[in-house]
């Protein structure tokens, strides 16, 4: 009977205790699930105020435990921002260029038309929790945010037309490289106002639209810069060996343009990418020309302003290209004439020490420069030539060995310039060997190998030496 009474009690005591566990429970639930304070109104209805800027924020705070205040701010923040309206105004820059379509079609996506705002001075008017959630209710008034905010936007024009102004003195001395970084660089100061009409009152009380006259002063001057070059045909002969230094002048407004990026071009025997040189103090900018192939037809000299050059490092280089694109900048072409040099052959073909009347050599090499459209002239016109080809061969018995006989050729090539009777290019062998059945048949061998050396490696070498 006592078992029975002990199992009774135990199981009423599990009882007891399992009912008043899930009655703690319970009461604790409708504790957390209860909020502290009553809901205020103005987490449940944004509110309005005529006087202030006014921005609700909220965080879970399961999701973020530790930094649920500051988020909530920053909600705040971000949504009282959202009620500072920024819009395009018709008369601003940004809608100026648009209209006119200087910009390109997709120029107004590479541009951020909303402004990071930013509050300096703002006020908690109340902040909410109820356990799960965290609010926090900001303002600011809308007459100090907006006299801060035409403060910095004057900070900003002044800052701009500093720029401005030394883009101006710039522009004043030539310095056309100088002008155009001051006058990038005043635009992009104040581009988080591109979408708002910006009067500026100068010094001398004159009230100018600041942001469209430096627009206009870097398009007026960038399209009044003119290349010229005082020859109408480049001349490139043998005497200079085919290179030439070509002065393009820069100017503007016939003044010396200094700082002028220009980038040329011309054929060369294999792909040029275009080259660039600034004009100096006196305006002009020195190429070089050389290399271009004797066979180039119609070869010219391009030159045009390399308007990327003059794109600041620091800024956004495609905003950049986009403001400079419109900029009605001259490229200027100049023909190139390549003078080819004329030639006369004098030849020396000896037999085993022998003259002959035969010309293997000399045809040989009049064959290869004519094909390569040279002129050959005859030796009754040997000083109209601008270079003089002295060939001179000579067979050598080289003894019998087994039957066959063997012969040495001795072979010098000789490039002299008519005028100064100076060496340009010179080869010689004695090792070029014909070997047949008898002396005469390898003397023929011999100089058949030597005709070869000539047109496969010395005249190419010859040639090579004054091209």
């Amino acid at each position: 009977m006592n078992y029975w009474r002990k199992i009774g009690f135990h199981f009423f005591s599990f009882v007891c205790i399992t009912l008043l566990l899930v009655s703690c429970t319970t009461q604790q639930n409708l504790i957390e699930d209860t909020p502290k304070d009553p809901i205020p109104d103005w987490v449940s209805q944004h509110p309005i105020d005529n006087s202030y800027y006014i921005g609700i924020g909220s965080c879970n705070k399961k999701s973020y435990p530790v930094d649920f205040s500051s988020i909530a701010k920053k909600n705040a923040l971000n949504d009282m921002a959202s009620s500072v309206s920024v819009r395009v105004q018709g008369e601003s820059f940004l809608n100026t260029m648009e209209v006119n379509k200087v910009f390109s079609e997709d120029f107004s996506s590479r541009i951020n038309t909303t402004t990071d705002i930013v509050f300096d001075d703002f006020e908690t008017v109340a902040t909410y929790d109820n356990g799960k959630d965290y609010w926090i209710y900001v303002r600011v008034s809308k007459y100090d945010y907006q006299q801060q905010q035409a403060a910095k936007k004057k900070a900003i024009l002044d800052k701009a037309f500093d720029f401005y102004q030394r883009g101006n003195t710039a522009i004043a001395k030539n310095q056309i490289n100088t002008a155009t970084d001051m006058w990038l660089h005043g635009l992009f100061a104040m581009k988080n106002y591109w979408t708002e009409s910006n009067p500026y009152v100068i010094p001398s009380g004159e009230e100018i639209i600041l942001d469209q006259s430096i627009y206009n002063a870097l398009q007026e001057h960038l399209s009044n810069i003119r290349l010229s070059c005082d020859e109408s045909t480049i001349l490139l002969t043998a005497k200079d060996r085919f290179s030439r230094t070509v002065n393009i002048g820069c100017s503007m407004e016939g003044r010396t343009a200094v700082g002028v990026p220009v980038q040329y071009f011309f054929p060369t025997e294999r792909y040029m990418k275009p080259k660039k040189v600034l004009s100096n103090t006196n305006g002009i900018a020195a190429i070089e020309v050389q290399g271009v192939p004797m066979d180039a037809r119609q070869p010219q000299l391009e030159i045009a302003i390399e308007m990327d050059a003059l794109i600041p490092a620091d800024l956004n280089e495609a905003i950049c290209k986009s403001l400079l694109q419109s900029s009605l900048t001259q490229t200027l072409k100049v023909p190139i004439t390549l003078v080819k040099p004329s030639f006369c052959i004098v030849s020396e073909e000896k037999e085993f020490d022998n003259t002959s009347d035969q010309k293997l050599l000399a045809g040989a090499t009049e064959s290869f420069l004519a094909q390569k459209g040279y002129t050959i002239l005859p030796s009754s016109q040997i000083q109209k030539a601008n270079f003089i080809i002295e060939i001179k061969a000579n067979s050598k018995d080289a003894g019998k060995s087994s039957d066959f006989a063997s012969a040495i050729l001795d072979l010098t090539l000789t490039l002299k310039d008519t005028d100064t009777q100076l060496v340009k290019y010179q080869n010689n062998t004695n090792s070029i060997k014909g070997v047949q059945l008898n002396t005469q048949a390898a003397g023929s061998e011999a100089y058949k190998k030597g005709k070869i050396k000539l047109e496969e490696e010395w005249l190419k070498a010859m040639l090579q030496s004054i091209l």
